[in-house]
């Protein structure tokens, strides 16, 4: 329906209005409050404590040195490790490297252009030789041929051997026979002599390495000298069927042309030496925290000497704890302070210190959880032989990151929860030394956890779980694949153990979460729809009483609950949290209910004997019987607040008009701030709707003719005085939200209230029974009907 109606609802107080009225002078005792108590009172005594805490835990206090003894000495006392530390061992360390670099095999390099060479000079050699025969036939030039050969190819041939080749005019079958046998020959290998092997080849073996850098590792008897090459190639001819005379000639050439392609190749040997040092790790030991370094009595030898120096090397390392402590300090007081600050700009001052408070208290809590994490890290990771899961920085992926982060996406708004996911992963990040990636893993995996809870309805606790166990690992498994791709040199055999951690961290996280969020709603303060939905069921035995004592206004707080819900969901607000404020507003009135005018009958009066001062304390005196009854029902602070102000500072107007009449204005004045309701007014929008529909509903069942138009004028006339009253001034309702809400809650109460034709055959309104009644006439959906003044909410109590 159209909200036109309302256009009329005063917002702006005009010149027909009275004046506001003055603030009122702050309490006598808050005027006598010392510095300390308004200390006290404030956010800055949580904030120096929570930042004294935090940067305790950031900074470990250092130990005292242990004595300064000298090799040979006698131990006064027991010296105990004061804390678990690795040490370095430079003496294993070393040996170790050494180990590596002896287990290198000695690298030779094979050169095949030797061969190459090798067989350019047999080929010349045949070619020159026959090319001599051709000219000259016979063997009368041999001598001119060998000087020849000797200057031209560096061929020095034996006489006789050369003129067998002359005769036989240098066949091409030796020449093929020469080439091949030789070829087989260098392929082996050949090394000028056997007693080069002095780096332990004969009992290793050794590396052959070409010259494309292909390698091969052969034994020590696969290489050959040059003696053995010459006995190879003759065992080789003597496979061959040849001539002898042939035979021992080709014998006699292959030791000319036999010569070694097998050379040591200290350079690279000494570079592969080098590189296997490099990658020996160092080598380490750990001593357990009251482990006994040096008993009483016994002498300090050279290991426990080591031992006591490693330990105080540490201890003066970190006798610089004040400066970090005093860095820590400064700057989460810095960060908190300016969280402070940015509250209340946002936030109204209670709901902005329950969560100042609250971020506070998790970090503190974080901290103290990371810290337990930490040492189950340190001792399973020192525990573990494998070498997939003996990494402690492994470990810090199972940590429960996100537990505070579901609780806060579960419980506050979004920005507050991104202000702490980034305060969060601050705080891993120094507490782990300074590890950036973890820091990343954590602000993402943040991130991950505040859209889980949204995308899972925040209204159930479930969504932690669904959250923890769903969205939030398969996040944390992209950002370390993520950090693995970029870091290429980072080793790919932890990934599946840092994968498997971060999936354990996700769920620890959502389980951790889900058992500790009833707690923190109870400690701070928060209710949650799930915890709603139990409060509102109407079996619950505060319902049945009032239903029982106060009939009137258990039905006056079910019409007002669905008012209040219904408007809450035409902005938006906390339908639940509205509807639930609105059952248990009036759960005051049990205690005394025959002093309410909807719990009694219209004969007995019981006001009737008493002063307008007594019967208004009377009627407010429901609103502290209500705070007192949730208290003891242990309901949560917001439906609370909600009953505290359901009233705000309004007027009961009844009695202080009556109030008026009855005095003489001449003798005595009537005070209206006597017949105020304590208060304080509503401070948050749930609230104010509450009032609005509180004092609608009562004002509307005064009217004889409950029309649509009288209606209207009953929601537009309350919302009107009580925004005159100041009674809205915390709620920070705009003018819209002002006109949806008239309109919700015209649509509500008209369908409460709609006429309905008569039944024919019955006399209901005094009329006699059978007779023709003819229907009443509308005209733009209002009834004829007299319009009636709007009574107050409270009129005829």
């Amino acid at each position: 329906m159209t909200t036109s109606f309302f256009d009329k609802i005063k917002l702006f107080k005009g010149a027909e209005i009275q004046p506001k009225r003055p603030p009122a002078e702050p309490a006598e005792e808050e005027k006598k409050l010392s510095l300390g108590d308004r200390l006290r009172r404030g956010p800055w005594l949580f904030l120096a404590v929570a930042t004294i805490i935090i940067a305790l835990f950031l900074t470990a206090r250092p130990s005292q040195s242990l004595s300064a003894l000298v090799q040979g000495d006698v131990a006064p006392a027991d010296i105990t490790a004061p804390f678990d530390l690795l040490i370095e061992d430079p003496e294993a360390t070393a040996v170790k490297k050494e180990e590596a670099a002896a287990a290198v095999l000695p690298v030779y390099s094979f050169d095949a252009n030797v061969f190459a060479n090798t067989e350019d000079k047999v080929r010349r050699l045949f070619a020159e030789g026959r090319d001599w025969t051709a000219r000259f036939p016979g063997d009368h030039k041999t001598d001119e041929l060998r000087t020849q050969l000797l200057d031209k190819l560096s061929i020095d041939i034996e006489l006789q051997d050369l003129t067998a080749l002359v005769k036989l005019r240098f066949p091409a079958e030796l020449e093929e026979v020469l080439v091949g046998l030789s070829a087989k020959i260098f392929d082996q290998g050949i090394i000028p002599s056997k007693n080069l092997f002095i780096h332990g080849e004969a009992e290793r073996g050794l590396t052959l390495r070409d010259l494309q850098g292909a390698e091969r590792t052969v034994r020590a008897e696969g290489i050959l000298d040059i003696g053995e090459s010459e006995h190879r190639f003759a065992d080789e001819l003597e496979k061959i069927e040849i001539p002898a005379r042939n035979r021992t000639l080709l014998s006699n050439l292959g030791q000319i042309f036999l010569t070694a392609n097998v050379t040591y190749n200290k350079i690279e040997t000494e570079r592969r030496k080098t590189q296997a040092r490099s990658e020996v790790g160092v080598v380490t030991f750990t001593v357990k925290k009251d482990r006994v370094i040096v008993r009483k009595g016994d002498e300090v030898v050279a290991h426990s000497l080591k031992v006591l120096n490693e330990y105080n090397r540490l201890i003066r390392r970190r006798s610089i704890w004040l400066p970090n402590f005093v860095g820590s300090l400064l700057l989460y007081f810095f960060l908190l302070s300016t969280l402070w600050y940015y509250l209340q700009t946002v936030y109204k001052p209670q709901p902005a210190e329950r969560q100042f408070r609250m971020t506070g208290t998790a970090l503190v809590g974080s901290l103290v959880l990371y810290k337990m994490f930490l040492t189950l890290a340190v001792t399973i990771g020192g525990a573990v032989t494998s070498p997939a899961l003996s990494q402690v920085e492994m470990y810090y992926y199972a940590f429960p990151l996100q537990a505070g982060t579901l609780i806060f996406a579960f419980l506050v708004p979004d920005p507050m929860t991104f202000l702490y996911i980034i305060l969060n992963s601050l705080t891993v990040g120094i507490l782990l030394g300074g590890n950036f990636p973890l820091t990343i893993f954590s602000f993402v995996g943040g991130l991950a956890a505040l859209y889980g809870v949204k995308y899972y309805k925040k209204r159930y606790r479930a969504a932690t779980l669904r959250a923890g166990f769903v969205i939030l690992p398969a996040v944390n498994v992209f950002v370390i694949l993520a950090f693995h791709l970029i870091d290429r040199s980072t080793d790919f055999a932890f990934f599946a153990s840092e994968v498997a951690m971060a999936l354990l961290g996700g769920a620890a996280s959502a389980v951790l979460a889900f058992l500790l969020l009833p707690l923190v709603e109870t400690a701070f303060g928060f209710v949650t729809g799930s915890k709603l939905l139990e409060l509102t069921n109407s079996d619950l035995p505060v319902f049945r009483q009032l239903s029982m004592e106060a009939p009137g206004s258990y039905h006056h707080s079910l019409v007002v609950a669905t008012l209040a819900e219904k408007a809450a969901e035409e902005l938006g607000l906390d339908a639940q949290l509205a509807k639930a404020g609105a059952l248990y507003h009036d759960i005051g009135k049990s205690k005394m209910p025959e002093y309410f005018i909807e719990n009694r009958s219209r004969e007995f009066d019981l006001h009737k004997d008493l002063t307008p001062s007594m019967s208004t304390l009377v009627i407010k005196n429901h609103v502290k019987e209500g705070v007192e009854l949730a208290r003891k029902l242990k309901l949560p602070r917001p439906l609370r607040d909600i009953i505290e102000q359901h009233h705000g500072s309004s007027l009961v107007r009844f009695f202080y008009a009556k109030a008026k009449r009855t005095y003489d204005p001449e003798q005595q004045t009537v005070g209206e701030e006597s017949y105020r309701y304590a208060g304080p007014v509503p401070q948050t929008k749930e609230a104010g709707l509450v009032m609005l529909a509180d004092a609608i509903e009562a004002a509307s069942r005064s009217l004889k003719f409950p029309t649509k138009d009288n209606l209207k004028r009953v929601i537009a006339d309350i919302i009107n005085a009580t925004l005159q009253d100041d009674q809205l001034d915390g709620c920070d309702f705009s003018i819209r939200e002002l006109r949806s809400v008239a309109a919700s809650f015209l649509t509500v109460l008209y369908a409460i209230y709609h006429p309905r034709v008569e039944y024919p055959g019955f006399g209901f309104n005094g009329r006699k029974p059978n007779k023709t009644v003819p229907a009443r006439k509308k005209d733009n959906d209002r009834d004829h009907q007299p319009p009636e003044k709007t009574p107050g909410p409270d009129e005829g109590v």
